[in-house]
């Protein structure tokens, strides 16, 4: 780990030998947990629907919970468990909520960011697995190298790929969002050379755009997020949790622990909301850890 800024030196937290914080990572990458839970769901009796939007969902306190799809099929379940984001979730269920709540979703942003992993020739780039970088020098925020995060004999020894995290606007206007591969491997590369990083000698860019990321905490949010999460708290058979689906800034981890609570106030076909209450208010306590 690498923080590029001007700040006192106390201010980070290091362990003694100078590192920071330890984390365990999967020998086929952060996939692999997907994988795995996804692997282990359908053991279970779960069916995966990839490439599959949910277009609307309609409920009911007796009939259960219909959900409309982009291939056209509807698909009927006594509960319906949601990480969608809150302001897509309000505009696409039925019957629709109020006026007050939908005008109160418009002023729930999300961050989006484009994903940028280059792949760099010569073997490993740096000794971190991540650089920060939190200062006006570049709109990049955080830079990571996976293979550093393992030691796998699987991994090639000359070659090694980076992921630049930028955060921009999901919108055609924004530069970022709308920049060409090209553009943005530049950009990296110029970074890189600006903030005296190891220099890259790129030989291929791939981009992702994620359109929802980080809940934008603007003065004032709590109001609007406290009525729209009371109407979806109020939702018959359903039940929203995430980072998305609440409107929080938590790991992974975090997001799992959600599931499982989730799953284990669903008894008998019924959901327990005073169990689920007191898990919300264990969920406050989440402490995110980069």
């Amino acid at each position: 780990l690498s923080v590029i800024a001007d700040m006192p030196a106390d201010l980070l937290r290091r362990r003694p030998d100078g590192q920071g914080r330890l984390f365990y990572y999967p020998r086929r990458g952060f996939g692999q947990i997907a994988e795995a839970l996804a692997e282990a769901a359908v053991k279970a009796g779960a069916q995966l629907r990839l490439g599959t939007e949910v277009e609307r969902i309609h409920t009911s306190s007796n009939g259960g919970v219909t959900v409309g799809t982009s291939t056209g099929a509807e698909l009927l379940g006594g509960h319906a468990f949601s990480t969608l984001p809150l302001p897509i979730l309000a505009r696409m269920t039925r019957p629709q909520p109020t006026l007050a709540t939908v005008e109160a979703t418009t002023r729930l942003r999300f961050r989006a960011m484009v994903l940028v992993y280059a792949t760099h020739e010569g073997g490993r780039w740096s000794g971190y697995d991540a650089h920060y970088l939190p200062g006006p020098q570049t709109p990049i925020t955080r830079i990571s190298e996976p293979a550093n995060y393992r030691d796998s004999a699987d991994d090639p020894a000359d070659r090694s790929v980076i992921c630049a995290e930028i955060p921009c606007e999901a919108t055609g206007t924004d530069p970022v969002w709308r920049a060409s591969d090209a553009e943005l491997g530049e950009l990296l590369r110029e970074a890189a050379s600006r903030l005296q990083l190891p220099a890259l000698r790129l030989t291929g860019v791939r981009t992702k755009r994620i359109s929802h990321v980080y809940p934008v905490y603007e003065l004032g949010y709590q109001d609007s997020l406290r009525g729209v999460d009371a109407w979806a708290e109020a939702l018959p058979r359903v039940t929203t949790f995430g980072r998305l689906g609440l409107f929080v800034h938590d790991n992974t981890h975090h997001a799992m622990a959600m599931g499982w609570s989730a799953a284990d106030a669903l008894r008998g076909g019924r959901f327990d909301r005073g169990r689920w209450f007191v898990d919300r208010e264990r969920f406050a306590a989440h402490v995110v850890e980069d």
